[in-house]
């Protein structure tokens, strides 16, 4: 397992595969193997992995066209991510929030009643560890 210079130990396996879920497309996995994670973590890494968590279950949600429930995550998941940025936990945080608000600006101009505008799968967020 390899070591970041940002990070004193190698990334928990749970993190690793959170990347490996969500880059697969794999939302609602993804959520739930870092949720394991967030669970029993007490320190200040716990709030940046609920803002992980609620970014996949907000894609997840508006592939089922749950489009408020979507925004609504987009917006709560922006807010525990941010002060992270620019970088955590070898993200680039900053590059991350700037690629799903691309992703959810469709959304953000939708309104209930209208039709839901489908997901953009090429802008669809790619998470890279770096280090």
């Amino acid at each position: 397992m390899s070591t970041f210079p940002d990070l004193p130990i190698a990334p928990p396996t749970e993190y690793l595969a959170y990347f490996r879920l969500f880059n697969a497309g794999d939302y609602f996995e993804a959520h739930e193997v870092l949720e394991d994670l967030w669970v029993v973590e007490p320190g200040p890494l716990r709030n940046y992995y609920k803002g992980l968590i609620m970014m996949a279950v907000a894609i997840l949600h508006w592939q089922r066209g749950n489009a408020n429930g979507a925004r609504k995550l987009h917006r709560d998941a922006r807010a525990y991510l941010a002060p992270y940025a620019p970088a955590c936990e070898g993200l680039d945080v900053g590059e991350f929030l700037d690629c799903t608000d691309r992703l959810f600006a469709p959304l953000q101009e939708w309104s209930p009643g209208q039709p839901v505008p489908p997901i953009d799968g090429t802008r669809l967020p790619r998470l890279e560890l770096r280090g």
